[in-house]
């Protein structure tokens, strides 16, 4: 039940979404594993309005609910480190889904996907006002990819196209 549930929290991956062709940020190196000052226990509330524990180590991360379902970094979880925030790029063939998180001053993490709506359609004519927006057919499912440069990335976080969502840390 909670398997996926970081990433669920982090919007399901099994929904239309925009996704990447490489991990994010490109041409910035992979992290070998989790920066320590991520460590630790972090509140958040499942799509079902559960309350959980997202425990994040040097490996990777799990959910308390479900420790054996670790999200270990490594060539299909890639994390990287860019201007304080941190890139998580999961590997979804053909196509690389990305959450990024940036620690705040008291602990606590500040999570960001993509977000649009109830209105995909419009999110993308609004994308695509700000970067190329390519769309193949691969398996019978329409992709939606986008390459920007590190800076590029930046805007689209700085513009809005990311939704915030706070996790707290346990003390």
């Amino acid at each position: 039940m909670k398997r996926l549930c970081f990433f669920l929290l982090l919007s399901a991956f099994a929904c239309k979404e925009v996704s990447f062709k490489e991990p994010q940020p490109k041409d910035v190196r992979s992290l070998s594993q989790v920066p320590s000052k991520l460590y630790g226990n972090y509140l958040f509330t499942d799509d079902k309005g559960n309350p959980d524990t997202i425990v994040i180590s040097k490996k990777g991360f799990y959910a308390k609910g479900d420790p054996k379902d670790l999200y270990a970094i490594n060539d299909t979880l890639v994390m990287k480190s860019y201007r304080d925030h941190y890139f998580i790029s999961k590997n979804e063939d053909p196509e690389w889904l990305l959450r990024v998180i940036r620690q705040e001053k008291n602990g606590d993490i500040s999570y960001m996907s993509m977000e649009y709506g109830d209105d995909f359609n419009g999110f993308l004519q609004r994308l695509t006002l700000d970067v190329r927006v390519d769309s193949s057919e691969v398996k019978g499912k329409k992709l939606y990819q986008i390459d920007p440069s590190p800076k590029e990335l930046m805007e689209l976080m700085n513009k809005g196209y990311f939704k915030h969502v706070l996790l707290k840390k346990v003390k």
